[in-house]
């Protein structure tokens, strides 16, 4: 059994002193197994998280556990640390969206490759999102299904709670989400977020068009996700889709 927040080594040596009581040093190597190079080191990480105490009696040094019930305080601090990391990470957004704001402009072209890549492509739609914008979705394929299906679900879920407005013309072979599971899906047509329509085609790739952005999504061998960020051209291509919608 690893106990989590702890290495291997250090769950090892816990486990034996629950199990010993207090013990000196021989005793919890022969009930540990770790190695006589490692204990002290291991012993003196516990002491450092509150697992372990020690006591020196008549020259020996002893080691006793805390109760299990003190690992829960590793639990409080790893959500510190990890609190503290998220406060961290969003100044560094904020320092490097102003630098990025006031360099020289990017390319208006990036591309990934992956389903990594994807999500990093698509996530950066929604982040962009407010209530009322239009999306327009041109050939979700069988493959989106196979390959991102639980993803694209959670991304439309995220878009619906955003109030943007999704149209959507599916290729022919596209999964359907019309039975019981998919009643957020139906609300969200209801709610008149959401709009659908089956083409009789097979699109090669799937386009997610908004009024700044074209992102072209392949999923080939591996997926490979393209996002030109051009206003002019994410116009012409919502005009296609409207055609399209029309015929």
């Amino acid at each position: 059994m690893q106990i989590p927040l702890l290495t291997p080594g250090e769950s090892k040596v816990y486990k034996a002193l629950v199990e010993l009581g207090e013990s000196s040093v021989g005793n919890i190597l022969k009930q540990s197994g770790v190695s006589h190079s490692k204990i002290y080191d291991i012993l003196k990480r516990l002491g450092e998280k509150g697992l372990v105490s020690t006591i020196n009696r008549r020259g020996r040094q002893y080691f006793s556990p805390s109760p299990p019930s003190a690992l829960k305080k590793l639990i409080t601090e790893e959500k510190s640390k990890l609190d503290q990391t998220q406060l961290l990470m969003n100044s560094t957004i904020e320092k490097l969206n102003v630098r990025k704001n006031t360099s020289s402009p990017l390319s208006p072209l990036t591309s990934f490759e992956g389903f990594k890549g994807m999500k990093t492509v698509l996530d950066n739609i929604i982040d962009n999102l407010k209530k009322g914008d239009e999306i327009f979705i041109l050939g979700a394929p069988k493959k989106i299904g196979e390959q991102a299906g639980g993803y694209i679900k959670d991304w439309q879920k995220r878009r619906i709670k955003k109030r943007a407005v999704c149209k959507i013309i599916t290729n022919k072979d596209a999964p359907s989400w019309n039975d019981k599971t998919y009643s957020w899906w139906k609300k969200s047509k209801k709610d008149k977020l959401t709009f659908t329509k089956r083409s009789d085609q097979i699109a090669p790739a799937y386009l997610v068009i908004t009024k700044t952005s074209v992102t072209t999504i392949y999923f080939a061998v591996n997926i490979l996700s393209f996002t030109v960020e051009h206003r002019d051209i994410a116009k012409s291509y919502i005009e296609f889709f409207k055609q399209l919608w029309k015929a």
